[in-house]
């Protein structure tokens, strides 16, 4: 072989090397393109079950609400409040203050209150602790003081049908234990805050199940939504519950009921012979 052809021959095998490497082509492979995880939707999370609630006609009831700021708004379930002639926020024996402004969320089981005097506020939590996590309902079951231990299960739907029929998100919990061990049920604790273990708001009672020890409260952007809705904005920084344990839960809701942070909601339907007096 002499020299011409030993040449001819040896670029033909580079040749085939380069094209087995990079292609016919030989251009240069480039790494496969990855999916821009950045612009892609997020998958949407685990609806849940669906618990259907009705909701009956109203009658004069009570229910629980909380301070959300100093200046006399508070936060309720919207069955508390909807369909009442008058609501009082209840300050003592036949005393309390009416609300002058009733706000309805118009897809959740929420409403807003306004007084014209407040009283120290709880302040929200930025997002639910994980499943298993303990929290905390205060308030006013059947009328009197009375709270719940419970434990996060998950995210979940619940269904108003009757007076008005709504469907939203809403949080599961299952029940722990609750104070006085005897209550034998939880209406009246509607409205009422659920608080996590340092004592923040991460949601409000709206629903339970005796059969099932299950309880649910409001989603925390249907919350913020309602929120939104007073005039001056409203902030995180409130003062907290402090931190809360299974063994103290109840002295939590004792000091929170004395300082009207969680206070009785009388909803009056129809005139009432005697209405409270204002304090």
């Amino acid at each position: 072989m002499n020299r011409a052809t030993y040449l001819i021959a040896l670029l033909a095998v580079l040749y085939g090397v380069v094209s087995a490497l990079f292609g016919n082509d030989g251009g240069e492979r480039r790494p496969p393109i990855q999916p821009d995880f950045a612009r892609q939707a997020p998958a949407p999370a685990p609806a849940g079950p669906t618990i259907e609630v009705d909701v009956g006609e109203k009658t004069s009831s009570s229910g629980t609400a909380f301070a959300i700021d100093g200046d006399g708004w508070w936060l309720t379930a919207r069955h508390v409040a909807d369909g009442c002639d008058a609501v009082w926020i209840q300050t003592g024996p036949r005393q309390g203050l009416r609300a002058m402004e009733v706000r309805l969320h118009p897809a959740a089981d929420l409403a807003l209150l306004r007084t014209r005097v407040g009283r120290t506020p709880l302040s929200l939590a930025r997002q639910l602790p994980p499943p298993g996590d303990d929290g905390f309902s205060l308030g006013y079951p059947r009328g009197e003081p009375g709270d719940i231990h419970v434990r996060l299960m998950g995210r979940a739907r619940l269904k108003s049908v009757g007076r008005y029929r709504i469907n939203e998100p809403a949080v599961a919990w299952a029940e722990v234990a609750r104070r006085p061990d005897d209550l034998p049920g939880l209406g009246g604790l509607s409205g009422g805050p659920m608080l996590d273990g340092r004592g923040r708001v991460v949601g409000v009672m709206v629903a339970a199940s005796k059969r099932r020890g299950r309880v649910m409260t409001t989603a925390q952007s249907s919350m913020r939504e309602l929120l939104a809705q007073i005039p001056d904005g409203f902030g995180d920084d409130a003062a907290t519950a402090g931190d809360i344990r299974g063994g103290s839960f109840t002295e939590r809701g004792d000091s929170l009921r004395q300082n009207l942070t969680v206070a009785k909601v009388l909803c009056r339907v129809g005139q009432p012979r005697r209405r409270p007096r204002r304090s």
